[in-house]
């Protein structure tokens, strides 16, 4: 296996990517998944030395406890390998569940929310006959100094627009939305710094379901999210043709470890506790694994489970192998 080094980052295409692809839990991929949790481990232990030498990771009892068990977090992994069949499931993992602060937690989260929502969306344009089409928008706010003041007005901006989409939905609104062709969707807010002036970029990453006889008017959209925004009417939506935005959006806590440390530290503050995934219509209310693990097979198949332990600039290394 290869060493991991400090240089490499764990883009969310690299990480989560795979996981979707039929094939993911080949026996054969096995030691990709080791290297790529191992990339987000050795994020996470870089940030860690970050907190200690900063002295933050002492700062509280509070953050005693959260950096305590970020460190431990993904010490060790067991891999079920199933023997007729050639498959590998994660089976077993210490975790933190601290998705905002751990890479390998934010990842797992990242993989169960893509793959329940992907089979949601498959069921729901199967019950349709096919006649929804999956798009992918973009919203975003003016750019500011506050994280805490630019989500406020994100966040209440999407409730507004959402609440018109609702209410038309009941008949209770005069003027229309086009939000209200929407039959569902579920979307993720992120930030990160922008370009230039360095402030705040918040914006949302959204995946709906669209029927095919409809089409957004995209300016009226634009023209909708001014009004309520006040100070923004950048919109971009665009048809799904793979399963990149199941990733952008789904990647959202991911992306929180290819944050700069000190911005990392301030935004996990700032929205521990948020609720940065939301859904609406036909999405609303499905229920996500809360588990960082794969599910079993369900097969009467000879297996072993293999366990492997992380060693700091090295990676994971196998330690044991239990037979069945």
């Amino acid at each position: 296996m290869q060493n991991v080094t400090s240089k490499e980052k764990p883009h969310f295409s690299v990480t989560l990517g795979g996981e979707l692809k039929r094939g993911w839990d080949d026996t054969s991929r096995l030691t990709q998944r080791l290297e790529s949790f191992g990339i987000l481990k050795q994020r996470t232990q870089e940030f860690i030395t970050w907190a200690v030498d900063a002295e933050i990771s002492r700062e509280s009892k509070a953050s005693i406890k959260t950096f305590r068990a970020l460190d431990t977090c993904g010490d060790y992994l067991i891999f079920r390998n199933y023997l007729t069949s050639k498959r590998s499931r994660l089976i077993g993992a210490c975790s933190c569940k601290q998705h905002l602060l751990c890479a390998f937690c934010a990842s797992r989260r990242g993989v169960k929310h893509s793959v329940a929502y992907k089979e949601k969306v498959e069921e729901l344009k199967a019950q349709s006959s096919n006649t929804l089409d999956l798009v992918f928008l973009t919203f975003t706010v003016k750019n500011g100094e506050s994280l805490h003041e630019t989500f406020t007005h994100l966040q209440h901006s999407m409730q507004r627009i959402l609440k018109q989409r609702n209410n038309q939905a009941r008949r209770t609104l005069v003027s229309e939305t086009e939000m209200a062709k929407l039959t569902a969707g579920v979307f993720a807010y992120e930030f990160k710094r922008g370009s230039g002036l360095n402030l705040w970029h918040p914006h949302i990453h959204m995946l709906a379901l669209l029927p095919k006889h409809e089409k957004i008017d995209i300016q009226k959209l634009k023209n909708e999210w001014l009004k309520i925004t006040g100070d923004s009417s950048v919109i971009n939506i665009e048809y799904c043709q793979n399963d990149e935005p199941y990733l952008e959006v789904f990647a959202y806590a991911l992306k929180f470890s290819e944050m700069d440390h000190p911005d990392r530290w301030h935004a996990y503050k700032t929205l521990k506790g948020e609720r940065l995934i939301s859904s609406f219509g036909d999405l609303r209310g499905l229920v996500v694994p809360d588990s960082e693990t794969d599910d079993l097979l369900d097969a009467d198949e000879p297996f072993v489970d293999d366990i492997f332990k992380w060693y700091a600039n090295r990676g994971y290394k196998h330690l044991k192998t239990l037979t069945d």
